[in-house]
């Protein structure tokens, strides 16, 4: 405890009332400051809210300018095919009311160069027989021996008995060895038997042509997907990625799933990149088309605006912070005494409970000392009558140690005692659980809530544990340290003071040392 005349004048500052008009001036500072801080904060508040709807706005935007293009490019495609797939119905119907005779395919040809004419977009015209032998085309081509049984397209018609155009993946032409994208119809005899195949083929370059033309940023994509989930035309135009499959993107795994058109902000699945993506279905036919801008180029015009607003508080803010900082260096000048004095008291109180520590310890093994041991051995035997649970009891002492000091001197026993007091610790692991130095070589250990059994086992490990630190004790017939141990469960009937459960562990303790010493009793 600190001398009186110290703890009087520390009482007397801690308890001392500033002045009126100090008060007076410390709370306008605080008011002040609270009121620099609240300015600073609404301004970072504001900036952060229109930044952020900004941001929003900005997003949402380029989600409708997405979405009104994939519109128009799905109308586009739509009147691009259709136009090709009239020709086609024509030229089905034609061939199965006139008949596919060899005499007829000279006229015939002259027909579809013709009509291939007619369409920017129309690649060729062509017409196979059931075997994908080439009967006629509109490019007037002649290729000795021309098959295209392989082809999808072929494939699809001879398979399927409906009537309906199928739109197959891009190849490149036979012929001219140009990107184009097939547009088919089965052709069929008189008695519903596969006849052949009639195919147009429309120029990629005419929908690349028109999708270039597009300001798109520079890592913006326009694609044309089958239903099938594989490209059939994309800008930037890559002869690799000609036919990939996108079935794991996030069109078909997330957007499609839920509606035939929409808007989305997703992770492209060919080169990761975050876009605002438009799509929607074309009319009639089985593709999709999607369109895509650059988030982060979307976003850049907002990053500069909300970097210049972002400077603008920074500058208001430093100058706000100039201020509140020579407030703040007043208010510390002021408060450098109050907080001196107030560590003084902290040093003080750290060094009262330092010296409290000391007197419930134990100098040479750091457990509990006698008074401590006491105080706790009251209490829990209180609580144990009052709650109805077990409390056991240690008494230990070590075998033969005054041969010991006498033998390797009292340093050497000092250092034997601090050994066995952590094993001793080592050895009770509750945080309820208490071990003191009962006085010289004997030490005690307190167990709430455990009973006789309980306390055998843990009195057992300590036992050994001891043993197996093999500390040199040529005075001990075992040739090490050892230590004795009583053993005794809190009986609230027989035992109502302290004095009577310590006696019966004691009585214990002295049985085992009469019995040869190095073991463990319980009390009877």
């Amino acid at each position: 405890m600190g001398h009186p005349s110290v703890n009087g004048r520390i009482e007397n500052t801690r308890l001392a009332a500033p002045s009126v008009p100090e008060q007076l001036e410390s709370t306008l500072k605080v008011r002040y400051a609270a009121f620099l801080l609240a300015v600073c904060l609404s301004l970072t508040a504001i900036v952060i809210v229109e930044g952020w709807n900004s941001r929003q706005y900005h997003l949402r935007d380029s989600e409708v300018a997405m979405s009104n293009l994939a519109q128009t490019l799905a109308s586009q495609a739509q009147a691009s095919i259709k136009q090709a797939d009239t020709l086609l119905f024509a030229l089905v119907d034609r061939l199965e009311n006139d008949g596919m005779e060899p005499e007829k395919f000279p006229r015939l040809q002259r027909l579809l160069h013709a009509q291939r004419g007619e369409l920017a977009q129309i690649h060729g015209l062509f017409v196979y027989d059931e075997e994908g032998r080439w009967l006629a085309n509109s490019n007037n081509a002649v290729l000795p021996n021309a098959n295209n049984a392989d082809r999808e397209y072929f494939i699809y018609h001879r398979d399927h008995p409906d009537r309906g155009p199928h739109i197959g993946p891009s190849i490149k032409s036979r012929s001219t060895g140009e990107w184009i994208m097939t547009v088919s119809r089965r052709v069929n005899h008189a008695d519903g038997r596969f006849a052949g195949v009639a195919l147009a083929t429309i120029y990629l370059n005419h929908f690349l042509n028109l999708y270039t033309g597009i300001d798109m940023g520079r890592n913006g994509v326009i694609n044309l997907i089958a239903d099938d989930a594989t490209i059939v035309v994309r800008r930037p135009f890559n002869d690799a990625e000609m036919g990939t499959s996108v079935a794991n993107g996030p069109l078909f795994t997330q957007l499609l799933p839920k509606g035939d058109s929409g808007t989305a902000v997703v992770k492209s699945y060919m080169d990761g990149v975050e876009r605002v993506v438009g799509f929607r279905r074309v009319e009639d036919y089985p593709l999709v088309v999607f369109t895509a801008l650059d988030k982060d180029e979307v976003l850049a015009v907002w990053r500069r605006e909300s970097m210049l607003n972002a400077g603008i508080v920074v500058l208001l803010l430093g100058v706000l912070s100039v201020l509140g900082n020579r407030l703040i260096r007043l208010m510390r000048q002021q408060n450098n005494i109050q907080n001196e004095l107030l560590e003084a008291q902290e040093k003080l109180i750290e060094v009262n409970h330092s010296l409290k520590l000391l007197a419930l310890e134990d100098a040479l093994t750091g457990l509990s000392n006698r008074r401590q041991f006491d105080v706790f051995i009251l209490a829990e035997m209180g609580r144990a009558r009052r709650t109805h649970t077990s409390l056991a009891l240690l008494m230990i002492d070590v075998d033969h140690f005054k041969s010991f000091n006498d033998h390797y001197g009292h340093l050497a026993g000092d250092e034997c005692l601090r050994k066995i007091s952590t094993i001793i610790t080592d050895n009770i692991q509750r945080p309820g659980d208490l071990a003191a130095r009962f006085g010289g070589e004997e030490f005690t250990v307190v167990l709430p809530g455990t009973d006789y059994v309980g306390a055998f086992l843990v009195a057992e490990k300590i036992r050994r544990a001891v043993q197996q630190t093999d500390i040199k004790h040529i005075g001990s017939p075992e040739g090490i340290v050892t230590v004795s141990l009583g053993v005794c469960a809190y009986n609230q009937t027989a035992q109502s003071q302290p004095e009577d459960l310590i006696g019966a562990a004691d009585k214990a303790l002295y049985v085992a040392k009469a019995s040869g010493r190095n073991m463990s009793v319980i009390a009877n």
